[in-house]
């Protein structure tokens, strides 16, 4: 409490007492109307968007295959199930587009493949395989083999993919030393690849070269 000499005016006390009262008033409000919870510029981030969405399925199995982002670089999700059970969740991050899914049984057992066909970012749009097997427990990770000498020259990218029946067929062009990247004269060399059952790896199994 504020107090004033004893010989100090008795007209200017109230209206300083209430002047001062006003001020405690004004500080009051303020602090009461700011919100303590409030985050200033806060900005919700955007979901990323699909840009590839295929759900498949063989017998009793289900599978999803998504990709979101829309740059070079996206993430990869997929998700599988039986009867209602999932049987795996994965995502990863991919370097380039999903161009295909496919489920197949390459060595005609008891158990499906998840095959996911990915086309590189790159001018060479190189293509790779990202492959699963669902076994009774787990998962196996399925691989092409690396292009060995002979099937590797003139290669420079631009693969295509497809299931035939049990064979995986892949097409790229072949160029000469010559060509540019936009205009190959080798014609075209086509892979065929098995999984045989027992080993359960994929192999070559063909090729040919078409003028």
């Amino acid at each position: 409490m504020r107090t004033f000499p004893t010989n100090f005016p008795k007209y200017l006390v109230l209206p300083l007492l209430a002047a001062a009262c006003m001020g405690c008033d004004t500080q009051r409000s303020a602090t009461e109307l700011a919100d303590p919870n409030a985050s200033a510029g806060a900005v919700s981030t955007p979901a990323a968007a699909v840009s590839y969405t295929k759900d498949l399925s063989r017998g009793d199995y289900n599978f999803a295959v998504k990709t979101t982002g829309t740059g070079t670089q996206r993430q990869l999700t997929l998700r599988a199930e039986r009867l209602g059970r999932e049987l795996a969740a994965t995502s990863a991050t991919i370097e380039g587009t999903v161009a295909d899914a496919v489920v197949t049984n390459l060595n005609n057992d008891d158990y499906p493949e998840l095959l996911v066909f990915v086309t590189d970012a790159g001018s060479g749009s190189y293509g790779q395989l990202l492959g699963y097997e669902f076994l009774s427990r787990g998962r196996r990770d399925l691989l092409l083999p690396e292009l060995d000498k002979k099937l590797s020259n003139g290669y420079l990218g631009h693969d295509s993919f497809r299931v035939d029946g049990r064979k995986i067929i892949r097409s790229f062009p072949i160029y000469r030393p010559q060509d540019p990247n936009s205009t190959p004269t080798g014609g075209t060399r086509t892979i065929e690849y098995v999984m045989p059952k027992k080993e359960g790896i994929i192999s070559v199994a063909n090729y040919t070269d078409a003028p």
